[in-house]
């Protein structure tokens, strides 16, 4: 096989090769520099910086083949110095820094892996971004070094611009040599088969103590990675009762929505991920909130921290969580999260950094980690029509097993509603009120009078409805079909009347259009989520 030598053409292309690696570590140098500085945010505000944290945005596989490539120029480069034996420190130099820099790559990645899944010492992230930096400026070293001999710029110090003239394509360098290029491919094979069999003999006259030694392994490399696993983090399902942060928490049921309580779209590019919990504090003594900044939503390899702009939309699902003081007692809440339209079918785990956890014997910092099997609100279910004296079931809902029963109902300008008063204990008399409707408004009023029953599903966690007043606020609308046939529309709203004295009447009185009186059908319509 006849080969010619490569060295006339990288003489011939001595600049360009140069001028390519300066290019090279110019994006290497800037990606560097972002690993840094997010390390530097991490130190500051590591929940901040965990917001919408993308591994590969920092470091991916291209930084370590841009590493790669400039080591392949960098010794083409050397070998010509080699053969027209001139200085070379400058590049070996180079060859040493981009070494140092893929296995900085490495301990960057696998830190930052370890960043997206739970907190790491402030001391370790401290230490890596000092390192960063410090490399930065030495690959800036080796670029400044390189650029000059790209550009041939004459500096005493290197007279390059008098080596690169002196680098004079010679007949030696572009003549052919022969190379012999023979491989006996049965010795190789003959080669295998003898390894082969040898390892076979010592694998069975050693077989016990082999054996022994695998088993101890792999027993140690899964006991390791399960005690570190669950030393640094917890995972849990929901309706699971744990504690962080000196507090104790029970993630009840998640939810994915786009719209409010009426069936509006309140957001078309994103999907609401809203997550309710019991929460409580441990000491009834100690002032206690919860610090949302801990709370991230983690959805392939992405962390969501948790928005208020849709709480006046999602009043129906709970109470959303704004800086309230914690109770003794289980109280319950909701987080909301915004995730892209396409994320909405990846795997949602709600990940909750336990700041005040004790690891090795040392308080320290722990992630938790809940699985959530959201329910999703925008599928939407049409209930039965029942009459009056027959129980509505709101089973599939929002409302879970839920039930709502009206007895019989009333229309009329005033209601009289007796009761006891006493002003004194055990002295007590007779004494009664009479409900109206309020003389505010822009229509004429009368009061619609509801005697039913409200049955709700413990289970479906509804702290915002405490009474069939605040239920038939959130859920019912009032249509009636007037004398010509045409149907109307009446929001329950604020409309709602409570007799003044008799707290524990079990009537509602509702204001509502004074051509109710005259209609010939009237609805309750329950408008729930899904």
């Amino acid at each position: 096989m006849i080969l010619r030598k490569p060295y006339a053409f990288f003489i011939k292309y001595f600049r360009l090769i140069n001028l390519i690696m300066a290019v090279l570590m110019t994006i290497l140098m800037y990606r560097t520099f972002v690993i840094g500085h997010f390390l530097d945010k991490y130190i500051s505000d590591y929940a901040a910086a965990s917001n919408g944290f993308d591994l590969g945005k920092y470091i991916n596989f291209s930084h370590f083949l841009l590493c790669v490539l400039i080591i392949i120029l960098t010794v083409t480069v050397t070998s010509v110095m080699f053969v027209k034996n001139k200085p070379k420190k400058l590049y070996v130099f180079n060859l040493l820094v981009y070494f140092l820099l893929i296995i900085l790559y490495a301990v960057d990645s696998s830190t930052l892996n370890i960043i997206y899944k739970q907190t790491i010492d402030i001391r370790i992230s401290k230490a890596l971004r000092d390192v960063n930096y410090i490399m930065l400026v030495v690959q800036t070293l080796s670029f400044i070094v390189t650029i000059v001999r790209a550009t041939g710029f004459d500096i005493k110090q290197f007279d390059f611009a008098k080596d690169l003239q002196e680098l004079e394509i010679d007949v030696k360098d572009n003549e052919e040599f022969e190379v012999a290029v023979e491989v006996d491919k049965n010795k190789l094979k003959r080669m295998a088969r003898y390894n082969v069999r040898n390892f076979k003999y010592f694998y069975v006259e050693h077989k016990f103590i082999i054996n022994i030694i695998l088993g101890v392994i792999v027993v140690l490399g899964v006991s390791s990675t399960i005690y570190f696993k669950t030393l640094y983090s917890s995972f849990y399902k929901e309706n699971y009762t744990f504690t962080a942060s000196s507090l104790q928490f029970n993630v009840k049921n998640s939810y994915l929505t786009k719209t409010d309580q009426l069936g509006k779209v309140i957001s078309s590019d994103n999907v609401l991920v809203i997550v309710k919990f019991d929460v409580r504090k441990l000491s009834e003594s100690v002032k206690a909130y919860l610090n949302t900044g801990l709370i991230t939503l983690d959805i392939d390899g992405t962390s969501y921290t948790q928005t208020s702009n849709y709480n006046s939309s999602l009043e129906d699902i709970g109470t959303a969580y704004v800086d309230q003081e914690l109770d003794y007692e289980f109280t319950s809440y909701f987080l909301t999260f915004a995730i892209p339209n396409e994320k909405m079918e990846k795997e949602m785990t709600l990940k909750i950094n336990d700041n005040v956890s004790v690891v090795k014997g040392e308080v320290g910092a722990k992630n938790i980690y809940v699985k959530l099997n959201p329910i999703d609100l925008t599928d939407k279910i049409t209930g039965d029509e029942v009459k009056i004296g027959s129980t509505l079931s709101f089973s599939g809902s929002l409302l879970g097993d839920s039930t709502f029963l009206i007895n019989k109902y009333e229309i009329s300008n005033k209601f009289k509603s007796e009761y006891q008063f006493c002003y004194k204990k055990d002295k007590c008399f007779a004494s009664s009120e009479y409900i109206t409707p309020s003389a505010t408004g822009s229509y004429f009023k009368t009061l619609l009078k509801i005697d039913g029953n409200l049955s709700l599903d413990e289970n479906a966690n509804l702290s915002s409805i405490t009474d069939m007043y605040s239920f038939l606020n959130n859920f019912a609308t009032i249509y009636y079909v007037e004398e010509d046939g045409l149907l109307e529309k009446h929001k329950i709203s604020s409309q709602v009347i409570k007799p003044r004295y008799k707290k524990s009447d079990n009537n509602v009185y509702i204001e509502v259009d004074k051509k109710v009186e005259k209609a010939s059908q009237i609805y309750f319509v329950f408008n729930v989520r899904n």
